[in-house]
């Protein structure tokens, strides 16, 4: 079935979990008997649990025939220390059951009554039972069970194919997505390690899989010059360490380093780094002043709980008071600077060799966040889809990287935030929108999204003239800026599986989208609908369009489109040999269309005839996140930027990439060990780059 069973093998191995469980969705007659020959209590040398999902109930004589044949009864319980887990099946699919939901509640109201005193309870079933904070199995109105008075800790779920975790006045709902692909809104692909303490208290971590033993040295960056910080309790210099490594099968024991001159090859200092995040480790090690100016070595090892390690080495100038001259650029507000998304063409003057002036870690993952420059601070906002919640937006000073402020946010910030005026605007998974002070991080305004559906976010939201758009489908709003204020509220179309779109200001036109749904164009001054799009693949898609020159450029499915943006008629369609349901937003240049892809990389139509201009092959994803992506395909989820005819861009193989923009020649690339979702961001000689382990990079011009 793939290398995803093996990393899973290798991971219970070292672990010793007490059982696997499968959510559902094993999907369809090749599915159920695949998963029933290799992944099995035999093949995983533990217990393997399954719930059988919608796509599970196939044709026979019933929906559940075989999956009763493979993997016997579709609801059971059984008990693990002081935890009681109880098994229930999905009420509805692609062919009818044998069962009712009254005959689940019946048996299940006897399984629950023999509980023993003090056991707390675990549920598993592959949809959601209840969005609400009333926690109940409902058969119908006479037959309801509330599941609050039965010591309930979790309910632990797929349907939804996300990665996703909200507590539920107490009781935590966990959605994992899919294991050996992409989830349909992007949710990169993982499996989710589950602990429960004496204490009946949970605590989960995600995995991902398809990832050797690896490490890569982000600070001090090899054959750059790097500065000393100044420690604040002892006033010595320091130098600082960053350091993203992984490894699919194990975890990460410890990560040491040893530092060394370059040339004399004696040991200056040695110990290990701090976790900071599930990628990153770091470090401040104390530098003797005598080694100002000379070439240092640093190498560092990380050892891994299988008893593997990885090894890497940079070679750098230590320079105590190294500073690179700025040069002031202008401010760069949301995704591409702008609420048209049109900032990949901009006045920067970045030039290469791009050298590391600071980095920074959030203590969270960031995801499809844009950073945004404004005011000499850099704003970004993370994601953390664990039971820890750990979760914020965060300012930085633009000159050193200094934390200024972090807000805590109820939920992961998956996608781009906004800034307009001295407001920040950002919206969370479980749809809170949030208006801060860009100047001290403190709340102004804050506003529930009520989609009237599954309460999930993973689009990103705009701001333009005192306005803020966020939200989508029935919860597509507009809000005063300044007061938060509902302006309109959408009331015209729903949401479908959650999409990774921006939402695009076009003149008059707010223009978003909703996977598996459509694209659509509302008015932006009364909410109305004006257009839908949802044929030749426009309806499968997590882009988000430029608009410029009067017209929406975008990728979708396996097509560019342009846009006409009053009426929604399609100008121009060009289809391609990849697939580019992907979140990247064109860049339109004089001359190129330059986009990623989720297999092949980065692209460039010729402008005019829309031929293939040229190709820059990326490696094969670290983490896969582009709808049923896999490996080992090379995907590219974030929008082009352009500065000197020279096109950034980061990938999820870890690297950024620097590209000729007329020959697609890639001039430099530099390897970060975690994946780029998110969009670079620049300002007069500067870029500020984040990656997936939560570190946020300043590059300037040397």
């Amino acid at each position: 079935m793939g290398r995803w069973v093996t990393d899973l093998q290798q991971y219970i191995k070292n672990e010793k979990p007490a059982f696997l469980i499968h959510t559902g969705d094993i999907c369809y007659e090749p599915g159920l008997t695949m998963h029933n020959q290799v992944v099995n209590a035999q093949t995983m040398n533990c217990p393997v649990y399954y719930c059988i999902g919608n796509h599970d109930l196939v044709k026979g004589k019933y929906g559940e025939e075989l999956y009763e044949s493979l993997y016997g009864p579709t609801w059971y319980s059984f008990d693990v220390g002081n935890i009681h887990y109880v098994v229930t099946p999905i009420d509805h699919g692609d062919n009818p059951t044998d069962y009712t939901l009254k005959d689940v509640y019946n048996w299940l109201k006897n399984d629950l009554a023999l509980m023993k005193e003090g056991q707390a309870l675990i549920l598993f079933n592959h949809d959601l039972f209840t969005a609400s904070d009333t926690f109940v199995f409902k058969a119908d109105n006479e037959h309801i069970l509330d599941l609050r008075d039965f010591n309930t800790k979790a309910q632990i779920y797929g349907h939804m194919h996300y990665n996703y975790v909200r507590n539920q006045n107490g009781i935590y709902t966990i959605c994992t997505g899919t294991l050996d692909k992409g989830g349909i809104d992007h949710t990169p692909s993982s499996f989710r390690d589950i602990k429960v303490d004496a204490n009946n208290n949970i605590s989960t971590e995600l995995r991902y899989a398809f990832i050797e033993p690896q490490i890569a040295i982000v600070s001090p960056m090899d054959n750059q010059t790097t500065a000393s910080s100044v420690a604040a309790s002892t006033g010595e210099n320091q130098l600082p360490v960053s350091v993203n490594t992984y490894h699919s099968q194990a975890k990460t024991s410890y990560v040491s380093y040893i530092l060394s001159d370059a040339e004399n090859k004696q040991e200056i200092a040695k110990g290990n780094l701090t976790s900071l995040t599930d990628w990153n480790w770091n470090g401040n090690i104390q530098i003797p002043a005598n080694e100002n100016g000379k070439r240092l070595n640093l190498t560092v090892t990380s050892f891994f709980n299988d008893g593997k390690k990885a090894t890497a080495t940079s070679q750098f100038t230590y320079q105590k008071d190294f500073k690179l001259s700025s040069i002031p650029g202008e401010d760069w507000n949301t995704l591409l600077q702008n609420a048209a998304h049109s900032g990949g063409v901009n006045d920067s003057q970045i030039k290469l060799p791009l050298q590391l002036q600071w980095t920074a870690n959030t203590g969270s993952n960031i995801f499809m966040t844009s950073p945004i420059i404004a005011g000499q601070k850099v704003f970004i906002a993370t994601t953390d889809d664990n039971v820890s919640l750990n979760t914020f937006i965060c300012a930085f000073d633009f000159n050193s990287g200094k934390l200024l402020w972090k807000f805590p946010t109820a939920n992961s910030v998956k996608n781009t935030i906004a800034y307009e005026n001295g407001i920040v605007i950002a919206q969370d998974a479980a749809c809170n929108l949030y208006a801060l002070d860009a100047e001290s991080g403190k709340l102004l305004w804050k506003q529930y999204i009520n989609l009237n559906s599954y309460p999930y976010l993973t689009e990103g939201v705009t701001v333009d003239k005192g306005v803020a758009y966020a939200g989508i489908g029935a919860g597509l709003s507009a809000y005063d800026l300044k007061t938060g204020q509902t302006i309109w509220t959408n009331k015209d179309w729903k949401q479908r599986e959650g999409a990774t779109t921006t939402l695009t200001v076009a003149g008059n036109v707010l223009v978003s989208g909703t996977q598996w749904g459509g694209l659509y164009g509302n008015d932006v001054r009364t909410g109305k609908q004006l257009w839908k799009l949802s044929d030749n693949g426009l309806g499968n898609r997590g882009a988000s369009p430029v608009y410029k020159d009067g017209k929406l450029w975008i990728i979708s499915s396996k097509s560019f489109f342009t846009i006409e943006p009053q009426t929604g008629k399609v100008l121009q369609q060009k289809e391609l040999s990849a697939n580019l349901d992907v979140t990247s937003t064109p860049l339109v240049t004089e001359q190129e269309i330059i986009f990623g892809t989720a297999d092949r990389g980065v692209f460039a139509l010729d402008k005019s005839t829309l031929f293939n201009k040229w190709k820059a092959e990326t490696s094969p994803s670290l983490v896969y996140t582009a709808p049923y992506s896999s490996t080992p395909q090379a995907g590219v989820e974030t929008s082009p930027v352009a500065s000197q005819g020279v096109v950034y861009i980061g990938a999820s193989d870890g690297y950024l990439y620097a590209i000729d923009q007329a020959t697609g020649i890639i001039k430099e690339k530099y390897n970060l060990g975690a994946p780029v979702f998110s969009t670079v961001a620049v300002s007069g000689n500067r870029m500020i780059v984040c990656d997936f382990a939560g570190n946020v990079y300043c590059f300037s011009s040397k």
